[in-house]
């Protein structure tokens, strides 16, 4: 099953930094936080430790939410500015 997670991640990061100069610029932010993704789990799968628990899991939390707020300003700045580009 991880390794439909594992596409699943790489489809997205593709296709959001393939489309992000035509859509949005969110989307370049997008991509990155994908590709971390894929790379997460890509080396989750390759490895016998479990990336999801402990210390490697806070470090993943922590990236995830800093991306998250990185991700929502540049959406509300945007939104606040009245354009998609």
């Amino acid at each position: 099953m991880q390794i439909v997670y594992i596409i699943l991640w790489g489809l997205c990061a593709a296709y959001c930094l393939y489309s992000a100069h035509k859509i949005s610029p969110i989307l370049y932010i997008l991509g990155v936080f994908f590709l971390f993704m894929f790379g997460w789990y890509l080396v989750n799968y390759l490895l016998p430790i479990d990336l999801f628990s402990g210390m490697y899991g806070i470090i993943f939390r922590c990236v995830a939410g800093v991306f998250l707020i990185v991700v929502l300003l540049f959406y509300f700045r945007f939104k606040k500015s009245g354009t998609n580009q």
